[in-house]
């Protein structure tokens, strides 16, 4: 469980953040809504981010797909997490509650990187990766 904590918030900025919530008819709670425009407020000025799957980088934006018979399921990388249904979970977590079943996520999982429109394979991602470590491995054996 969340601890909450008070901030001071200048009566503009509130005003403003009532505003918004009222215009977009959001049902999300106040504290809710003000927490995520501060940690997406924070993901902007940290720079990249991303969500590191073994030896893959997943960049802020990515989003992630799992199709079953009768629907499919969706994830995003919002800063350093995967969000799957508003909870922070691990790629198999999220291929476990949206499958209802345990399977390797490497191999349900389909991402689309942030620009880019197709979707790829959890798998060719992971392999380009360790292609690209052992050509780094092999300049950096060379030059010693």
């Amino acid at each position: 469980m969340s601890k909450h904590v008070s901030v001071a918030v200048t009566l503009p900025t509130l005003r403003a953040l009532l505003e918004y919530q009222a215009e977009h008819a959001s049902e999300e709670d106040f504290s809710d809504l003000l927490d995520r425009a501060i940690r997406e407020w924070l993901a902007r000025h940290r720079g990249p981010q991303g969500y590191l799957w073994k030896t893959v980088m997943l960049p802020d934006g990515s989003r992630l797909r799992i199709s079953s018979l009768h629907r499919t399921h969706y994830a995003t990388i919002v800063g350093d997490e995967l969000i799957y249904e508003g909870v922070s979970m691990s790629p198999n977590q999220f291929a476990t509650a949206s499958l209802g079943t345990v399977r390797n996520a490497w191999e349900a999982i389909l991402v689309q990187l942030p620009g880019e429109r197709d979707w790829k394979p959890a798998t060719r991602l992971r392999y380009a990766a360790e292609a690209q470590a052992r050509r780094i491995a092999n300049r950096e054996s060379v030059r010693v």
